[in-house]
C-alpha cells in the first residue's frame, strides 16, 4: 500500500513540475532601460481594500474595451505605491494604455484620462503565465536595483501592461 502512495505522490510532483515549466516558470525576467514617450491611459481610479470586487470588475471591463477594439490599446494597471494608505489598502488606475496618444475618443461612462509624463523607464518583460511569476514586491525590488545600477531615480509607481495571457511588461518610469 505504501508503495502505491509513494508512486502516486511521485506522479503528482512530476505533473506539477511539468505544468510549472509549461506555464513558463523557468523563463527569466528581462530588466531593461527603455525610452518612452509619456503614457496616456483611460480607465477608472480605485482606492480601497486589495480584495475588493471592484478591482476585478474594472479589470475585466477594461479588458473587454481593449480586446474588443472599443479602445485601441493595451490592458494596463497603474499601481501607486502610496505610503499614506491604510494597511491592506491599495490605489490603482485600471484601464487601457492608448496605442496612439493623439486619438480623440469618447470616454466610456465613468472613465477618465490620465497622462503620465515620462521619457525613460525601467522595464521588466515577463514571458510566463501569471500563476508562476514572482510577486510584485520581488519584481519592484529588481526594477529599483536596475535603476540604481544605471544611475536613474525611479518614480513611486509601476505601470503593468498585460500584452497577452503569457506576456506582461511592468514599467517603473524614472525621474527626468
Amino acid at each position: 500500500m505504501k508503495k502505491y502512495v509513494i508512486i502516486a505522490l511521485a506522479v503528482v510532483v512530476m505533473g506539477l513540475g511539468v505544468l510549472y515549466v509549461y506555464l513558463g516558470g523557468l523563463n527569466s525576467i528581462e530588466y531593461t532601460v527603455e525610452n518612452v514617450n509619456n503614457y496616456h491611459l483611460v480607465g477608472r481610479m480605485f482606492q480601497g481594500k486589495a480584495d475588493a470586487k471592484e478591482i476585478e470588475d474594472y479589470f475585466f471591463e477594461a479588458k473587454d474595451f481593449a480586446i474588443g477594439g472599443t479602445i485601441d490599446g493595451e490592458l494596463t494597471i497603474l499601481h501607486y505605491n502610496d505610503t499614506t494608505l491604510a494597511k491592506k489598502e491599495i490605489k490603482l488606475f485600471i484601464g487601457v494604455l492608448l496605442n496612439n496618444a493623439a486619438d480623440t475618443l469618447d470616454l466610456p461612462a465613468g472613465y477618465a484620462l490620465v497622462k503620465v509624463p515620462a521619457q525613460k523607464t525601467i522595464r521588466a518583460t515577463i514571458l510566463a503565465n501569471n500563476a508562476v511569476i514572482p510577486g510584485p514586491e520581488t519584481i519592484e525590488a529588481k526594477l529599483k536595483e536596475k535603476a540604481e545600477e544605471t544611475g536613474l531615480i525611479p518614480q513611486s509607481f509601476t505601470i503593468e501592461k498585460y500584452l497577452s495571457e503569457t506576456e506582461m511588461e511592468i514599467d517603473m518610469p524614472v525621474k527626468n
